[in-house]
């Protein structure tokens, strides 16, 4: 793989490629879903760069894999401060059904054939993959050296951690299986796309681990987060039911390698300092119910509200203190960290994956010594008495490093070059 890229970073949000600039291109963006049906960190960083996109005077298609039976195939959406683009679904084993697992295989022998045919009818300058399955069927259709891969993680290693947690009790034994298919797309997509982008230093280098063999040219670009939508203001701690401060939040999945079991156990100790104290744990997964137990024999104020609706975040953001990240592996960006930083909340961060580069970029004080609950419960008690300036500092810095002008102006110089503008 390539060494670092000699590309400058752009130097505000008004700057992107020159030549884009000039004329209107037609681009396809393709990822695996979108909110509402599709929820998480990666699938609305998508729409940021998306709407960002359509605002710079790009034709965009978006290409989705249709999750829900009743979702339609054709979609127009609008974007704030003008234009739209085109949502399209491609027909996929419906949530809820017996091969909704089987969609990885279904992608890669059905959606070669309908991305010829579109692309035959639209003739895209460029094509834009964050999905692996997806970046490997542009490849089967003969689109790789239009395509730049937008590369989030090692999908083949989240498999076998998350197994390895306790993800799949009932079929562990296929997991390897399945991550091993999911190596070889990802071979595929990174050596048959013309660039990739990778969200993190962490994830370039973890990207060269997993596939020593690549010989694709990896630049890092990371991601945006909608500065409108994530912005500080007046919170409402009320309308989470929360009565005591200062408060700790964090929104993960519930899954072992993310390491809120060590959170539980260092809040005893931040309890100490602050007996009014109060931490909320957002999200679902397998691990809800083992974590529910251990805060009650821990006897400390836990709240967990389940999934945190999209509408919401914004508003649970505001009504913290502290943002804490307690990952045990492999955190590939933590795009939660830069909404935090975006609504004016400090982060606290465990040394794992990505977190240094970018929770520990506003300030290193704010990265725990290690993953333990002794010093993760010292590195809260330092952000706490570091707010105020942290907080102060957090909004600017994510609109000098992941506005979406910024980011998208690099991810527009990549798209060019593929283009050949």
């Amino acid at each position: 793989m390539s060494s670092r890229s000699a590309r400058p970073a752009a130097a505000g949000p008004g700057r992107g490629h020159p030549v884009w600039q000039a004329r209107r291109v037609r681009l396809l963006v393709i990822t695996d879903g979108v909110p509402p049906e599709h929820r998480g960190g990666v699938a609305s960083s998508v729409l940021v760069e998306v709407d960002e996109l359509v605002r710079r005077g790009h034709d965009v298609t978006l290409l989705v894999r249709r999750h829900d039976r009743d979702a339609p195939l054709v979609e127009h959406r609008v974007v704030e401060g003008g234009g739209g683009y085109r949502l399209l679904r491609h027909p996929a084993p419906a949530r809820g059904s017996r091969a909704y697992y089987a969609h990885p295989a279904t992608t890669l022998l059905q959606v070669p054939g309908w991305l010829r045919s579109l692309d035959a009818r639209a003739r895209f300058d460029a094509v834009y993959v964050h999905s692996t399955f997806h970046a490997a069927a542009a490849v089967r259709a003969g689109l790789g050296p239009r395509t730049v891969l937008r590369f989030h993680a090692p999908s083949s290693l989240e498999v076998r951690l998350d197994a390895a947690g306790g993800k799949y009790p009932l079929a562990r034994a296929a997991s390897g299986v399945v991550a091993d298919l999911t190596r070889r797309a990802e071979l595929v997509a990174v050596n048959g796309t013309a660039r990739t982008l990778a969200t993190s230093w962490y994830v370039r280098r973890l990207l060269q681990q997993v596939h020593p063999a690549a010989r694709a040219r990896v630049d890092v670009v990371p991601l945006a987060v909608d500065l409108g939508r994530f912005a500080p203001g007046p919170g409402d701690r009320a309308a989470f039911g929360l009565t005591g401060g200062p408060v700790l939040v964090t929104v993960r999945r519930l899954v072992r390698r993310m390491g809120l079991e060590n959170l539980l156990d260092a809040f005893p100790a931040v309890l100490a300092e602050h007996p009014a104290a109060q931490l909320v744990i957002g999200g679902t997964g397998y691990l809800g119910p083992e974590l529910r137990a251990r805060a009650e024999r821990l006897g400390i104020p836990v709240l967990f509200p389940g999934f945190v609706a999209e509408a919401d975040l914004p508003q649970l953001y505001r009504s913290a203190d502290l943002f804490v990240l307690p990952t045990l592996e492999m955190e590939g960006f933590g795009i939660v960290t830069v909404e935090a930083f975006a609504s004016g909340l400090p982060v606290v961060a465990t040394p794992v994956g990505a977190n240094p580069e970018v929770a520990g970029s506003l300030d290193p004080r704010t990265i725990a010594a290690s993953t333990a609950p002794a010093d993760l419960a010292a590195a809260v008690l330092r952000g706490l008495e570091l707010r105020s300036d942290l907080a102060g500092r957090a909004r600017a810095h994510v609109e000098e490093r992941f506005s979406p002008g910024v980011v998208v102006a690099r991810v527009e110089a990549a798209l060019a070059e593929v283009a050949g503008r």
